[in-house]
């Protein structure tokens, strides 16, 4: 083969050699995490089963396009009008090329139904999940126990044992979404849904809202610690005292998860206002309606979404009694 059918080849390559490695990476590449979830690594599975298929079908694709490229190149001395050669169809090779993607689809169909019920990994007969109800809000998640224990944006799960999260929205379309421990399950106004999983290892993981929901998406994230089963025991016992006592860290965690995303960890405002120093932090009845019904009117810029649907009033009040030990003043201002 001459030098100029070789340059394509050659650059084709040359490229290949250089995305590759790049695309398999972990961190920012192609590659999915790890899977800490049996299901989680069915979806792995079925994800690189497709990318295996379709980066075949690529190679095939982009190698003939090359090659007729070089085949059918203008030669020197060719004149502009004049047509390259002729050729007619083929029936068995439009045949082929009919039914080999027909094939690949099926194939691709028939292993995806296969895998479907293990990626949903539905509690056995003889299993006993925790079950957590998770509400999705404009721009936190949160967690109910069935002992009543909350929590914000944080989830605390036992290691070797099946959970289960109830997910439902309060506003949007949320989508709850850890990659490292199984696939993604929305949260839809008005509908209720499941999604299973049994963590293998203990460990952090870490996730994110998956649907756009909002101006502050990007900051709806969530955190998910695989722990020991006793130690999910005792932590749940605790918090349940402390919480119905009021004595817990939830007022604070409240205002982190909830309002510091837009007013800011010290209430000196970010996207939203100041509110350090405001009246209405100590002002139960007019705070709770403000949490209640959000603001959105023209004598305000900017719109404040309703953050409190569905709490307890323990939650309220820790809120509040926090904001009244530490926001009932107006932060320093800053010299210079």
């Amino acid at each position: 083969m001459s030098r100029p059918k070789l340059a394509p080849l050659l650059a084709l390559l040359a490229l290949g050699l250089i995305l590759v490695p790049g695309a398999l990476a972990g961190n920012g590449g192609i590659a999915p995490p790890d899977s800490a979830t049996a299901n989680g690594s069915d979806i792995n599975e079925l994800y690189w089963i497709v990318i295996g298929i379709t980066a075949a079908v690529f190679l095939v694709v982009e190698s003939a396009l090359v090659w007729f490229l070089v085949r059918f190149r203008r030669r020197p001395g060719t004149a502009f009008d004049e047509d390259g050669p002729q050729i007619h169809g083929n029936t068995r090779l439009e045949l082929l090329w009919t039914a080999v993607p027909l094939l690949i689809l099926v194939a691709i169909m028939v292993v995806t139904i296969v895998k479907v019920p293990s990626v949903e990994a539905k509690p056995g007969p003889g299993d006993d999940p925790l079950v957590v109800r998770v509400e999705a809000h404009q721009f936190y998640w949160e967690y109910h126990y069935p002992n009543g224990v909350v929590a914000v944006d944080r989830l605390r799960v036992p290691v070797d044992r099946p959970v289960q999260l109830v997910l439902v929205s309060v506003d949007v379309a949320h989508s709850w979404w850890v990659p490292a421990l199984t696939g993604k399950r929305d949260a839809i106004p008005g509908r209720t849904n499941r999604l299973n999983f049994t963590a293998r290892r203990t460990g952090t993981f870490r996730g994110q809202c998956a649907e756009f929901c909002g101006v502050q998406h990007a900051v709806m994230r969530t955190r998910v610690d695989v722990v020991p089963a006793a130690e999910l025991d005792a932590w749940l016992a605790e918090q349940a005292r402390a919480q119905a006592a009021g004595t817990s860290g939830l007022g604070r965690e409240t205002w982190e998860g909830v309002c510091a995303k837009c007013h800011g960890l010290d209430g000196s405002g970010d996207i939203g206002p100041q509110i350090a120093g405001n009246a209405q932090l100590t002002d139960a009845t007019g705070l709770a309606q403000l949490l209640a019904d959000g603001k959105d009117s023209s004598q305000v810029s900017g719109y404040m979404p309703p953050v409190s649907e569905g709490w307890p009033e323990r939650q309220f009040q820790a809120l509040f009694d926090y904001l009244a030990g530490n926001l009932s003043t107006a932060p320093a201002q800053q010299g210079g």
